[in-house]
């Protein structure tokens, strides 16, 4: 018996980010339709400019607690009785808080988009936000973070915004707020947070999939044109570095240890973004990355090791992460710095080639449905980019050479990064640190 012949590779047709209808509506509010045809399942987000600096200090978290509770009930359907209405639709509701934004979403048949669009603003606009249920969420966010307090994965995560920018700037503390500050508001000040601002100007709709015999302005129209803007203007923050140091936040008994190593990094907006992407992708991106062949496949030191990028507005930071057996921590720890000297060992041409083909040519899975244009399209409108960055970045990322990505690490990653590991004290003297508590979050 024969074995068939493995069907031939094709040339990857040319492929680009889908384009956008925009509209503004006479309130300030933008909306961006992405028309996909064959898309029956309507994705819509509302991408509210909202950070966190909107935030009172003492109640930080406010905006976490609002966004959660907007589809407990509104004041035209309270309670059950807009779930009810909704699920009538097909829809499903969601919401959630970045350092940048508030956005609120929702998926719904094209079948049932006109009615379930109303019930969409009417949850963003007019809430209920009961007391129980504001006060319920309050309680599910000291839960979650009891939880993150339990795990040292997700302790070390909460920990690397502190450990790169300065505590004065609200991007070093978490999104969903400290324990001490969930104590500081209660529904009264969550239905006044809403009410202060949410508002349309500034804010944008993004609405994607078929929309053959639906009109999406004219629905978005009916939907938010009457909604006011309450003329408060949202201050975006440059945050400031921290000073950089190791620390090992206590965990005895612990079998392994997390390891973070972060530093302040960039904008989408500087030049050398496209650069910087492909150097980290090189460094901890993928499987072959140097960080992971070398610290996963040939010492063995753990099951995996990535570098991940978050940009803000102004600024971001990137940072290296895993999980470590507790022996092998300070060796890890010193390998690690040692391959994130980039200077020492340049970035090869088939390095760089590996890794703009996975950036580039993974986009058309990243964006095969309408819910991942949508997302997409929020997070470069909560950064003040327009949806052309998606096709803009790409031809960047084509032209970036070994150079450019050797260059661009290297001017941005400072010799001293933070060092962060959650793990047992006994690694204290090895990695030349004191032990010390974990924090209050």
């Amino acid at each position: 018996m024969t074995s068939p012949r493995r069907p031939r590779l094709g040339r990857q047709p040319a492929w680009s980010f889908p384009p956008a209808t925009e509209h503004r509506l006479d309130n300030g509010l933008a909306v961006w339709v992405f028309d996909l045809p064959g898309q029956y399942v309507i994705s819509a987000t509302m991408a509210l400019d909202l950070p966190l600096t909107s935030e009172p200090v003492s109640s930080e978290g406010i905006a976490n607690i609002t966004a959660h509770t907007l589809d407990e009930g509104t004041l035209s359907h309270p309670g059950a009785s807009f779930t009810e209405t909704l699920e009538n639709t097909g829809a499903v509701i969601g919401a959630g808080v970045t350092q940048l934004a508030t956005h609120v979403s929702i998926d719904v048949p094209v079948t049932g988009v006109a009615d379930a669009l109303p019930l969409f603003a009417d949850a963003i606009r007019t809430p209920a936000l009961a007391d129980n249920d504001v006060l319920r969420h309050i309680g599910l966010r000291r839960a979650e973070i009891q939880q993150v307090m339990a795990n040292s994965a997700q302790l070390a995560a909460a920990l690397v915004p502190g450990a790169v920018f300065s505590d004065s700037f609200r991007a070093s503390r978490p999104t969903g707020g400290l324990t001490s500050t969930l104590e500081a508001f209660g529904p009264d000040e969550v239905r006044a947070f809403q009410a202060t601002h949410y508002s349309p100007a500034g804010s944008t709709l993004v609405i994607a999939g078929d929309f053959a015999g639906v009109d999406p302005i004219a629905i978005a129209e009916g939907a938010f044109g009457d909604w006011t803007d309450t003329q408060v203007t949202p201050h975006h923050e440059d945050p400031g570095a921290a000073a950089p140091r190791r620390r090992l936040v206590s965990r005895p008994g612990a079998v392994q240890a997390d390891i973070r190593i972060a530093a302040p990094a960039i904008d989408r907006v500087d030049p050398r973004w496209p650069a910087f992407q492909v150097a980290c992708s090189i460094l901890g991106g993928t499987f072959q990355s140097r960080l992971n062949t070398e610290l996963r496949e040939r010492r063995g030191f753990t099951y995996g090791v990535y570098t991940s990028t978050t940009p803000l507005r102004h600024g971001g930071y990137a940072a290296v992460g895993g999980s470590f057996r507790t022996e092998v921590v300070p060796e890890a720890v010193t390998e690690a710095l040692r391959l994130l000297d980039v200077a020492a060992k340049p970035f090869t041409t088939a390095e760089v080639a590996r890794a703009v083909n996975f950036l580039t040519r993974t986009a058309p899975l990243r964006y095969a449905t309408a819910s991942g244009v949508a997302q997409q399209a929020v997070i470069l409108a909560s950064m003040g980019l327009g949806w052309r960055h998606v096709d803009e970045s790409t031809a960047r990322l084509l032209g970036v050479t070994a150079d450019d990505a050797t260059a661009a690490f290297t001017e941005i990653w400072p010799d001293e990064p933070a060092v962060l590991v959650v793990g047992d004290p006994s690694l204290a003297d090895a990695l030349g640190v004191e032990a010390e508590s974990p924090p209050g979050l």
